[in-house]
């Protein structure tokens, strides 16, 4: 037997109870004046059941359960609990600011919680350390938990806590609610009853909400139904044509916005990524065309330098040829090569006259002294000659240097008249010479410019606009075709996997059903057995045992053969003897024979169960076309959105196609246009400047031959001079020519002279030679050698300084000749070459120069773009427009790339949100005309009033969907369903109520059952409790319609049951009980039907010779003993019929305890009895009241008083040994 035994405080109940151990082994009553903390004691009692503090009956103005039982952090209440196994103990305790438990394996012990000194430990730990090796839980502070583990609910609890369980019942519940509410509740009246029953069948309790049907399921009945015949009579298709066509516009204008929203985005951000960066470029190329233009510019100036140079070259050369020319002729005058052969002569001669001097020296050798007088003489003559030379020499070489100096200061004269002469013709050759410099740049401008144009893109803004356009339009067109195809395909898979679905619900509730229908055919069967056996049990033995044995199925019945004896006919039965129980002369004990024999009124049961049996099946089978039906309401609302969303994809894809089709024809026809007006303002261009150009180069040959013909001028001015200058060069040097003749006359005068006294001091020298004996011959032969040598030789002197001048400018000249004529030639090809070069480089230059030109507009067009875009963007941002999409400006992606520029989308963006205001206006116009057809509450849901535009366009789009479905037919399906489904609904609603009613007559037959079986002799002689059907007008309207839904469960749903081709007083009749109830939830205030409202629970009480009757509740019974009485055993009976309920197979193995007021009102034999009519039940009652009148009816029996100081104590006055506790410790 298990059961709590024993509670212990411990500074406990607000301070007041410092130590207190009571034992509950048994019936306990507390006795005490008011305030000194009987109700303290029952409820922590009623928390060991429960463990609920918000329902213990503790007043919010009242410290909670938790403060006022726990004061301290030593403040305990523990619970010992007996079982057959020995005792443990549940520890309470306050954790982190309420109560929790501790499970110990082990009775109580003082010394597990107070030390020697009386004082509790402060601590867990010191608890441990005293428990040693006793066995302990951790901390339980959640209470189901804590009510699982009490109560043996193990399902998902440790092992370790099974052993600390009072039963073993998943179904406790109801246990600690029906404790509670004996406990909370004073009064008892059949609604406290009805309420403790039905608050034990399930922790959810069944009712009806009213305000769902009276403001949902029933609203508005018969204005539906005339919106659907308004819609059909009134031709209103045109008016939703409208609406729908202008929102499809203006869907894809929103759609096109939004797409223009994202572009602009990604547009504004490629302006500021790129525009730093063709900044840079244009700095690049400007820095690359200056460099461009400075190489031109030095390609000039190079080349000037580098002609000036060669030409330079090409004049000194050319005056080398001239000079070799003159000297050739001079040297040609002179004889030159005959000088140069007697010149080559020289060293022979001087041999030659050295051995003829030699020869006459020898000759002479003996005339010594005549030879030396006569050669002093010739010595002295040669001497004045030599002296008359040199003298004349000297003239003539300072008539020479004076010819030069001449000549030097007439050049330089002539110099200074060659540069006036340049100085003349200077302004005229400059200007002429900067005329045509300007030419030449203006025709190398040109020329550059005609480079820009040929490589200029005419109208590149536009063609590459239309270019990106078209290939963006394309992309769309082809992006349409992809997602039309895939739409086609993807509505043909949801299609096929829809039909799929819905054939595999329809097939899998087919099954069900006809599993069903073969259920009903059964029982069926099994019906008419039975109704065969009743028919058939009339006049057989069966029948006979029926009317004339009580109980025979107890006895006689278990022993006969029921197939071939029992239902056998012709046996004749008869009784022998009223009191012999025997059988043939033999009795034995029935009661061990396990066998049930059918009475009559258990076939009848069992024919009223087939019967029900059948009724729920065909409820099921309703169920089952409901559960499909939903379940294919399920699959639309599953594939419906997939197949609608496909389908505006559909239409999305050919609104885009034709419309972008048409535009991309308008696109190409403008791109050829632009294209053809493109390369004929090219063409056009070019034509201008090449032109110019002829023009200007015209105009250069013109100043060229200008320039040419001032240079001719100098030049023939200069040459007239350069004549004048050799004129007078000519005659100076004739001039010096004579006198040079003259001087050479002179010499020739004095050498004759000289020579012809050389010759008569030689004829004298060879007379006295000859005279001597000396060799006159050969000396005079000699010496006439000597002086054909002497002369040779002095003419050979006298040209020494010509053959050296000719030798000098043979090698410097002549031998150089071909040299200077090739270096004349190969500067003159070197001219003409880097004269080609030069041109060559130039047209390059300025072909690069047009390109760098082109780019640099190119780029600063660009530039210029970006500024107009970013100018453009910022006056849109103070746009109510930019408002409108500013979300999607800022949030786009690499997928809304685009070659439009900022400029171009503003303006898009402009003009299509200005189409949108117009299509929208037509949208509101369109959309207020056909919802003027409707009123506001109507069977469509149409709104009929709209402020905001998003209502405007939730319709249009609301209205799409209803037309593309055709809704209309579902909504006429609706209607005729709508209302079957309601009755279905009520009915399933109501079934689910009187389901719940079989429960609680089962219940209070229990009860009943256990008053009869178990009633104390007292005054009380009978006491029952029956169900009689409600007096609540609605909820017998709730049964009327069930009803009706019980007898056409099968048409219910049909579409024809609220229509004119139905049964006429089946449709007035469903229609009737509808208005009926729609009208009693008008009137009633009533918000729902509960159970408690499905019946009337009634009493009926014999006390002695007085009858209550069937009454509601029990007052007057008696005396108020009597009451209290009456009111104590229902208690009692409610909780054993949940305790046996809860756990049938240990119903004797446990007791609980019921705590009741007002107990001490009653007589001392009813207390007595009262307290056996509990403990007969395994229920211990726990009492109260100020006095004790009948301590020994109690086995312990406490007072309860307080001192000055406010502490309580609890003493035990009396302690009974009772048979029950003999036959429990038994």
């Amino acid at each position: 037997m298990r059961f709590l035994s024993k509670i212990i405080f411990i500074n406990s109940a607000d301070k007041s109870l410092k130590y207190a151990e009571v034992d509950l082994d048994g019936n306990v009553h507390f006795i005490g004046t008011q305030g000194v903390g009987k109700s303290t004691l029952l409820r922590a009692i009623l928390f060991f059941y429960n463990a609920d503090t918000q329902k213990l009956g503790i007043s919010r103005e009242k410290k909670n359960y938790n403060e006022y039982y726990f004061p301290y952090r030593n403040s305990y209440i523990i619970y010992e609990v007996q079982t057959e196994n020995g005792k443990f103990c549940v520890l309470s305790f306050k954790s982190q600011g309420r109560a929790a438990f501790r499970f110990i394996d082990s009775e109580y012990n003082k010394e597990f919680f107070i030390d020697k000194d009386g004082k509790a430990f402060e601590t867990w730990d010191k608890t441990r350390e005293v428990l040693g090796k006793i066995d302990y839980t951790r901390i339980i502070s959640n209470y189901e938990e804590y009510r699982n583990i009490l109560y043996g609910n193990n399902k998902g609890l440790p092992n370790e806590f099974r052993k600390y369980a009072l039963i073993e019942s998943r179904q406790y519940q109801n246990i600690p609610r029906t404790i509670t509410n004996v406990f909370l509740n004073s009064k008892l009246d059949a609604e406290f009853v009805k309420e403790t029953i039905i608050k034990s069948l399930d922790e959810e309790e069944v009712k009806i909400d009213l305000t769902t049907y009276s403001q949902t399921h029933l609203k508005d009945f018969e204005t539906n139904l005339n919106d659907i015949k308004k819609w059909s009579d009134r031709n209103i298709d045109k008016q939703a044509e409208k609406v729908i066509t202008t929102y499809s516009a203006l869907k894809y204008l929103e759609q096109n916005k939004k797409v223009l929203a994202f572009q602009l985005g990604y547009s504004l951000r490629n302006v500021k990524e790129k525009q730093p960066i063709e900044q840079e470029r244009l700095n690049t190329e400007l820095i690359k065309r200056d460099k461009v233009q400075e190489k031109l510019n030095n390609l000039d100036a190079d080349f000037d330098k580098k002609k000036g140079e060669i030409q330079k070259q090409i004049g000194v050369v050319s005056e080398k040829l001239k000079d070799i020319k003159h000297k050739r002729e001079e040297y040609a005058t002179l004889k030159i090569e005959t000088i140069l052969e007697r010149v080559t002569k020289r060293p022979m001669l001087d041999l030659e006259k050295k051995n003829l001097s030699e020869e006459k020296e020898i000759l002479t050798s003996k005339f010594l002294e005549i030879q030396q007088r006569y050669e002093a003489q010739l010595r002295q003559l040669e001497n004045q000659l030599k002296e008359f030379e040199n003298n004349k020499q000297t003239e003539k070489n300072t008539a020479n240097s004076s010819f030069l100096n001449f000549k030097e200061i007439l050049n330089k004269q002539y110099e200074l008249i060659y540069d006036e002469i340049r100085k003349q013709y200077k302004d005229e050759l400059d200007t002429a010479t900067i005329k045509l410099k300007q030419k030449e740049k203006d025709i190398t401008d040109s020329i550059i410019k005609l480079s820009e144009t040929k490589y200029k893109r005419f109208y590149e803004t536009e063609i590459l606009n239309f270019k990106t356009e078209i290939t963006t339009v394309k992309s769309a067109i082809s992006k349409a075709d992809t997602e039309f195809q895939q739409a086609n395909n993807a509505i043909k898979n949801i299609k096929r996997e829809w039909e799929l679905e819905e054939k595999n619900i329809k097939a899998d509730i087919d099954r069900k059903i006809e599993r069903k229908t073969e259920e009903i055919d059964k029982f069926n069967n099994k019906i008419v057995a039975i109704d065969a056996k009743i028919e058939n049990s009339k006049n057989s033995l069966y029948g006979w045992l029926n009317e004339n044995v009580p109980d025979w199925n107890e006895t006689i019945g278990k022993v006969i053969d029921e197939e071939n004896v029992l239902f056998q006919q012709d046996l004749n039965p008869k009784k022998i003897s009223e009191t012999n129980l025997n059988f043939y002369g033999i009795s034995i004990n029935t009661s061990e024979i396990n066998k049930n024999v059918k009475t009559l009124s258990d076939l009848q049961n069992e024919q009223e169960d087939y019967k029900k049996k059948i009724a729920d099946i065909k409820q099921s089978i309703a169920n089952f076309n409901a559960h499909a039906n939903e379940e294919l309401e399920k699959l639309k609302r599953k594939f419906h959105p997939k197949n609608k969303e496909q389908k505006e994809i559909i239409q999305n894809c050919e609104y885009i196609k034709e419309n972008s089709k048409n535009k991309l024809d308008e696109l190409n026809v403008c791109l050829t246009e632009f294209e053809n007006k493109a390369k004929i303002e090219q063409k056009s261009a070019i034509e201008k400047i090449e032109a110019i150009i002829a023009k200007l180069s015209e105009e250069k040959i013109k100043l060229e031959e200008d320039v040419e013909k001032i240079e001719n001028s100098i030049t023939k001015a200069n040459d007239t001079k350069k004549k004048e200058k050799e004129t007078k060069i000519q005659l100076e040097k004739e001039k010096l020519s004579i006198a040079l003749k003259h001087l050479d006359e002179q010499i020739q005068l004095e050498k004759k002279n000289v020579n012809a006294k050389i010759e008569t001091i030689k004829a004298n020298q060879e007379k006295e030679l000859d005279t001597k004996g000396a060799d006159t011959k050969r000396i005079g032969e000699i010496d006439l050698r000597l002086s054909e040598i002497g002369k040779e030789l002095s003419f050979i002197e006298s040209n020494v300084s010509v053959t050296e001048r000719y030798k000098y400018d043979k090698e410097q000249l002549f031998d150089k000749e071909d040299e200077f004529k090739n270096r004349k030639s190969s500067l003159e090809k070197q001219l003409e070459s880097e004269s080609e070069k030069h041109k060559q480089q130039k047209e390059k230059l300025i072909q690069e120069l047009g390109k760098q030109k082109e780019e640099i507009n190119t780029i600063h067009t660009r530039i210029t773009g970006y500024e107009k875009d970013l100018i453009a963007f910022e006056s849109f941002t103070k746009t109510d427009i930019y408002q409108s999409v500013e979300q999607y400006v800022s949030s786009f992606t690499n997928e809304h790339k685009t070659g439009y520029n900022c400029v171009y989308l503003v303006g898009e963006l402009n003009l299509t949100d200005n189409t949108i205001t117009k299509r929208y206006v037509e949208l509101q116009e369109a959309i207020n005309k056909f919802t003027g057809n409707f009123q506001e509450n109507n069977l469509f849901s149409f709104k009929v009033k709209f402020t905001e535009r998003a209502e405007y366009f939730d319709f249009a789009e609301m209205l799409k969907e209803f037309v593309d479905e055709n809704k209309i037919s579902e909504y006429k399906t609706r209607v005729e369903e709508r209302f079957a489904h309601i009755i279905r609904q009520i009915g399933r609603e109501t079934q689910s109520l009187i389901e719940k009613e079989g429960e609680i007559s089962k219940i209070i037959s229990e009860i009943n059952n256990d008053f009869v079986a178990r009633n104390f002799v007292g005054a009380i002689k009978s006491m029952e409790l029956k169900i009689d059907k409600s007096s609540n007008t609605i909820y017998q309207l709730l049964v009327a319609i069930k009803v009706f839904n019980d007898e056409y469960a099968f048409n219910l749903g049909a579409p024809d049951l609220f229509t004119s081709n139905g049964t006429p007083n089946n449709n007035e009749r469903a229609i009737s009980l509808l208005k009926q109830l729609v009208k009693e939830m008008s009137v009633s205030k009533e918000k729902e039907i509960t159970l408690s409202d499905s019946f009337e629970l009634l009493f009926k009480i014999v006390e002695n010779d007085n009858d209550t009757g069937w009454v509601e509740k029990l007052s007057n019974v008696g005396s108020e003993g009597t009451d209290i009485l009456v009111k104590a055993m229902i208690n009692i009976m409610l909780l054993n019929v949940f305790k046996e309920k809860a756990s049938k197979k240990q119903k004797d193995d446990f007791r609980l305890h019921c705590m009741l007021d007002e107990i001490g009102k009653l007589h001392p034999n009813n207390v007595k009895g009262i307290l056996k009519f509990a403990n007969d039940r395994n229920i211990l009652l726990i009492n109260s009241s100020p006095t004790s009148l009948n301590a020994t009816d109690y086995r312990y029996t406490y007072l309860l008083s307080k001192d000055n100081k406010n502490v309580t104590s609890v003493k035990r006055l009396v302690r009974k040994i009772t048979k029950m506790e003999t036959s429990g410790n038994a």
